[in-house]
């Protein structure tokens, strides 16, 4: 997974699964927070992210293994941006996903 912040200001993101805290990171502008994993047997592999910018904020399901196990083929990697709008999910250059931000 990785996360770029394409906003003007930074964006604080705690990102957990059942299993791991990967805790509190603070990503500047222009810059990327990422982390690796193996999915589970079962293919039920689950991280989601609580992001915290001046525009807004949300809890969101980041990697769902049956929604993005066959979504990222980008070297297997499911690549997001945060922007003035909300997070944003691609595959290859497409944005797929939207996730609008919840709250300010």
């Amino acid at each position: 997974v990785r996360v770029t912040n394409k906003m003007a200001s930074n964006v604080v993101i705690h990102c957990k699964s059942k299993n791991n805290d990967l805790r509190i990171h603070v990503i500047s502008p222009g810059n990327s927070y990422g982390w690796g994993f193996r999915v589970n047997l079962w293919q039920t592999t689950l991280f989601f992210c609580g992001f915290y910018t001046k525009n807004g904020g949300g809890v969101y399901d980041i990697f769902k293994a049956n929604r993005d196990i066959n979504r990222c083929p980008t070297n297997n990697t499911c690549i997001w941006d945060v922007k003035d709008d909300g997070v944003h999910g691609y595959v290859y250059d497409k944005n797929d996903i939207w996730f609008k931000w919840k709250w300010k």
